[in-house]
């Protein structure tokens, strides 16, 4: 399933509005996309929505900084910031034991979609959902102001 929106933010936005409330917690790459974080430290701190930043290149600091109400769990490859590219593998093999009940976004803008399937990392793992900001290599760089959503059919199914 995949939702068209006005941009690369609205996509983010929409997550975070869909999947947070007063009460949980959202983790996210301390390299994350800068409006993902502002975003998050700035408007859903007045919903009660608590922030965590771990190292996207350390697994044992996301295990460290879930918490009981982890809700939402951003991932990104390569990072925004510093184009690392983490073990997504690992992170999400983490998060599924950590916290079971937390939904595992992954921003994969700079990837395009095309070096990997995202809902299938191997070993029966896989984010629930993956955001891209159109507005890069699918438009050209910038012409379009645009994003998307798009959930794997089984977390669509499950209702994660």
């Amino acid at each position: 399933h995949c939702m068209l929106v006005s941009s690369g933010l609205a996509a983010v936005t929409l997550v975070d509005i869909a999947l947070l409330a007063g009460g949980d917690h959202v983790l996210l790459p301390d390299n994350v996309y800068g409006p993902n974080k502002n975003f998050t430290r700035n408007e859903l701190a007045g919903w009660g929505v608590t922030l965590g930043l771990y190292d996207a290149l350390d697994s044992a600091s996301l295990a460290a900084a879930i918490a009981s109400a982890t809700k939402l769990v951003w991932l990104e490859a390569p990072g925004s910031v510093t184009l690392e590219f983490p073990d997504l593998r690992t992170l999400v093999r983490t998060v599924r034991a950590w916290a079971p009940q937390a939904v595992v976004a992954l921003d994969n803008t700079w990837g395009a979609g095309l070096a990997f399937d995202a809902f299938s990392l191997g070993e029966g793992q896989g984010v629930d959902l993956t955001i891209h900001a159109l507005t890069k290599y699918p438009s050209g760089g910038g012409d379009v102001l645009m994003g998307s959503v798009t959930t794997s059919p089984v977390s669509a199914a499950s209702g994660r």
